[in-house]
């Protein structure tokens, strides 16, 4: 008898010192890249601020790749993860390189428009015109060739000039100023536009563009090595997104601290865009990988032989769909 009371002292004692280990253990330490200041990447500095993954052994490091392409990184191993547009991973896919993979996707639509000077009043009209977009290659760059091409006949360089301003904040002042006469803007920036009195002329959504806008990558190498982490990862992020969705004042608060300057008009406008926008579960939509591919066809034909499906890792987000529903 006392030797069974020993024996389950010992167990007991045995089960509280790991309680109490594993308790104490420090959260692994993940750096994640993020690429731009919208909206749609509100579910990562939410994850970051509430620490969120915690939960699940993480803690999050948020950081702004800068002028840097955020897949660069990954490549380079500065980063595991990234929260970005996936036109750094789909343009891989465009010229041969497979080594990225999207493992889940926030928002799949644009939230963008071309805004005009007040007097141009028709799509025809921007012919002989000059047009604001980012940076060369980047998403707002390509998106408005393809709108020009596909959806509005025109030529981008011969019939429309497109002239590269920089980062996002720096398209907006381009139109104000006068030194283009329409711009390729985003929410909030839509906004603002709006309110000083420049015509939106094309909005994407209503020609029902989508794109792989803002979701999680990184490399297939990851994935293979670390799973249980990706799955860790994808479990934080989309807790993230629930709380984005449910939580207005939370949301608000945090997009109040990433976008400095942006109005309290601003956040609401942008908080309502983005939040009636995003799935509850963040899966990789292969109808946007396609459109993103077809968008890259021009520079790289290649990029139609392209399989959308290979782009995408669904398997984690059904993951966390699946323990979702079981509880």
């Amino acid at each position: 008898m006392k030797k069974n009371i020993s024996v389950l002292m010992f167990f007991v004692s045995f089960v509280s010192l790991t309680n109490e280990t594993f308790a104490a253990s420090e959260p692994m330490r993940l750096k994640i890249i993020y690429s731009s200041f919208t909206g749609a990447y509100t579910p990562l500095w939410l994850a970051v601020e509430e620490k969120l993954g915690r939960k699940y052994g993480l803690e999050f490091e948020a950081v702004y790749a800068g002028r840097a392409r955020p897949h660069q990184l990954l490549l380079s191993g500065d980063a595991q993860y990234v929260v970005s547009t996936g036109t750094g991973v789909v343009s891989s896919y465009a010229v041969g390189t497979k080594d990225l993979v999207i493992i889940a996707s926030f928002v799949n639509a644009t939230g963008s428009s071309i805004f005009t000077k007040p007097q141009i009043t028709t799509a025809k009209e921007l012919r002989g015109k000059t047009v604001a977009s980012g940076r060369p290659g980047a998403v707002s760059d390509i998106l408005l060739h393809y709108i020009l091409k596909r959806k509005l006949a025109l030529e981008p360089g011969r019939d429309v000039k497109i002239v590269n301003v920089g980062d996002t904040p720096a398209i907006l002042p381009a139109l104000e100023k006068g030194v283009v006469d329409g711009a390729m803007l985003t929410t909030p920036s839509r906004l603002v536009a709006k309110r000083a009195g420049f015509r939106e002329l094309v909005d994407f959504d209503e020609l029902g563009v989508q794109y792989p806008y803002v979701g999680i990558s990184t490399l297939k190498a990851n994935v293979k090595k670390s799973p249980d982490v990706t799955l860790r990862v994808v479990r934080a992020l989309t807790d993230g997104v629930h709380l984005f969705r449910s939580n207005r004042e939370r949301s608000m608060t945090t997009m109040k601290k990433y976008l400095r300057g942006a109005s309290d008009e601003m956040l609401d406008e942008t908080y309502s865009y983005f939040s009636s926008r995003m799935p509850r579960f963040p899966y990789p939509s292969v109808e946007a990988i396609r459109t993103a591919l077809e968008m890259m066809v021009d520079q790289f034909p290649q990029a139609m032989s392209v399989d959308p499906n290979e782009v995408v890792d669904m398997s984690y987000v059904k993951q966390v769909e699946s323990s979702a529903g079981a509880k």
